[in-house]
């Protein structure tokens, strides 16, 4: 009969990663769990405690299936019913306690679910509802992580992983915090936290203990009993002594051998104490694993190899595994999906009024000095390399502009994206499309504010056809750097991409400028080359615009101008027989390169 409990179950679970070594061929792998085994019962709240290093954090994402890649062992949990809380509790900017409830309800319930009932009572249960109209910037430590617990609720998930859940909080408001976990757990429900050195009156909260110390399991069982299972050993806690304090110090402080002796104790952690007996037995696992079909098995419970045949299928079986548990048994529709996130992230920058107002005085501000520095020269035939450095200007400040600010602000969002796509808020998919349509209003109006300034200051034609095209290839050149902005800012850190960004824009801005006063010595070869910075592509198809299609000639007064026919300047520049289709068609391909990489990057992120 196949065991339907809520429990979480793990056993001879190993957590092996790589090290970092200064030989290059060396390639050493450090175990973080060895073989280590246990039981989280439903209606319970368990604690994973131990020192710092101990593992718990490991252990805490191996059971929760946050971490699959060099986990081994059996492990059995309700996949479909499970959520995984970080330490730090990331929250959609800008929005109210009340409006996150309501899109945690629109992505969660499924349609013509009536929203009130379910929302009243959880903030109610959660003492939140006095704080419904505050952002969560607004919030306190607590009340954040209680938020964080309420929008998981939605759901009514029957499995919590939290990973300290205390961290931060002053003994007073964590006592609290305890407290709330331990009425879900009496709820019907399995709550498992990693905790470092709770105060007594937090220690005596939790229901069951997971001591961890060098990836070993040295003790399993009720807090209670920890204290007399020590004693058998003769290890006397102090009177009056923290238990969890001593055993932490205990394990911190000891060279291997009552480490080891703990860990044969419990049998790394396929014993557990009892109340009723302080002697370790055994728990219920291997009967479980024995009793379960394979077949069934699958169908509800997550369960990884110990020995697979080899490491390439196995990542390749773990990877397909949690790609389907990402992109699956969503409450509601892809489109309803995109169209929540879409409406969430328009209603964000409509509310970040600092930002949008920095960003229109940014480009008025930079188009008027623009049409200052070329006030009604646009029409002037000896002012040739005047007019290159206009166009090589405003691709520069398009593409510099619209990719560094996703490089400072998108991994922040990176994070929160993780945590919703791993607790299955939504699909990858119809966030990458919000997240790509949502940008494109604003960066319109403020990208055409800035071109229109400076069409209109530098005396150029007033055509529309040329102006069209004037702004056409100006938004697409921002398009492009948008998306190479983002691509860095979903694969490096704030830090490592305030690096990268400058270091990858800075030879494409460089070909950019290439030899342009001598253009007809270049060789073919190095024209190849150039076509790989959409800057030049920018800059080339941008002096196409202004100067191809027929335009009139430039005036020279009565002083002999070379290049006061526009045919002329684009002869020279080598650029007559370049057709400007197929100059943005080479920018939407740089398009569709960049946001194909920031899709890949998202998806290995949520995957890694």
């Amino acid at each position: 009969m196949v065991n339907m409990s809520k429990d979480v179950e793990f056993q001879d679970v190993v957590y092996t990663v790589k090290v970092n070594s200064r030989s290059v061929t060396d390639s050493k792998r450090k175990c973080l769990l060895q073989g280590v085994s246990g039981v989280f019962k439903n209606g319970q709240l368990s604690a994973i405690m131990g020192p710092s290093g101990a593992g718990k954090s490991s252990l805490l994402n191996a059971i929760s299936g946050l971490r699959t890649s060099g986990v081994s062992g059996n492990i059995i949990r309700n996949r479909k019913t499970s959520c995984y809380l970080t330490q730090e509790d990331y929250h959609q900017p800008y929005l109210s306690v009340i409006e996150l409830m309501q899109m945690a309800c629109n992505l969660k319930l499924k349609p013509n679910t009536d929203h009130e009932p379910v929302i009243n009572e959880i903030l109610k249960n959660l003492n939140l509802n006095h704080r419904r109209t505050n952002y969560a910037n607004q919030l306190s430590g607590g009340e954040r992580r209680r938020l964080s617990i309420a929008l998981e609720l939605v759901a009514n998930p029957t499995i919590f992983f939290l990973d300290e859940p205390t961290s931060g909080l002053d003994e007073v408001t964590a006592s609290q915090c305890i407290r709330l976990l331990k009425n879900l757990a009496k709820q019907n429900r399995t709550v498992v936290c990693t905790i470092h050195q709770p105060s007594a009156t937090t220690f005596a909260l939790f229901d069951h203990i997971f001591v961890l110390a060098r990836g070993q399991c040295v003790f399993q069982g009720g807090p209670t009993v920890l204290v007399p299972f020590l004693s058998k050993l003769n290890l006397h806690c102090p009177t009056y002594y923290n238990p969890s304090d001593y055993i932490i110090e205990l394990c911190d402080s000891d060279d291997g051998t009552i480490v080891t002796a703990l860990s044969r104790e419990t049998n790394n952690g396929k014993l557990m104490c009892s109340i009723d007996n302080v002697e370790c037995v055994g728990n219920h696992l291997s009967d479980v694993l024995a009793d379960v079909s394979l077949n069934m098995k699958n169908a509800v419970t997550s369960m990884f190899l110990e020995k697979p045949k080899s490491k390439s299928r196995a990542l390749l079986e773990k990877m397909k595994a949690l790609t389907k548990f990402m992109q699956n048994d969503h409450a509601v529709s892809g489109f309803r999906q995109f169209s929540v996130l879409f409406s969430i992230m328009m209603l964000k920058i409509w509310r970040n009024k600092s930002v949008l107002l920095i960003q229109l005085f940014h480009h008025v501000f930079c188009g008027v000095i623009f049409g200052l520095i070329f006030f009604k020269a646009a029409n002037d035939g000896e002012r040739m390399f005047d007019h290159l450095k206009f166009c090589i200007g405003i691709v520069f400040f398009l593409a510099y502009t619209q990719m560094i600010v996703p490089i400072l602000a998108y991994p922040s969002e990176v994070k929160l994206l993780k945590k919703e796509c791993f607790n299955r808020w939504y699909a990858l998919l119809p966030y990458y499309t919000a997240l790509t349509l949502s940008r494109i209003p604003f960066q319109i109006l403020f990208n055409l504010i800035f071109l229109g300034l400076t069409y209109s200051m530098s005396g150029l034609p007033v055509e529309y056809f040329r102006f069209g095209l004037y702004a056409i290839i100006g938004l697409i050149v921002s398009f492009v750097a948008e998306g190479m902005g983002l691509a860095i800012g979903a694969t490096f850190s704030i830090t490592n991409g305030s690096v990268v960004g400058p270091l990858l824009i800075a030879p494409l801005l460089g070909l950019a400028i290439y030899g342009f006063d001598f253009a007809a010595d270049i060789p073919m070869a190095m024209y190849t080359i150039m076509k790989m910075s959409f800057v030049r592509v920018g800059v080339v198809s941008l002096v196409l615009s202004v100067f191809g299609y027929d335009r009139a000639q430039l005036d020279c007064g009565d002083v002999y101008c070379h290049f006061d026919d526009p045919k002329v300047l684009l002869r020279f520049l080598r650029i007559e027989k370049v057709y400007l289709w197929n100059e943005v068609a080479f920018l939407v391909m740089y398009i569709v390169i960049f946001r194909t990489i920031l899709y890949l990057s998202l998806k290995r992120r949520i995957l890694s």
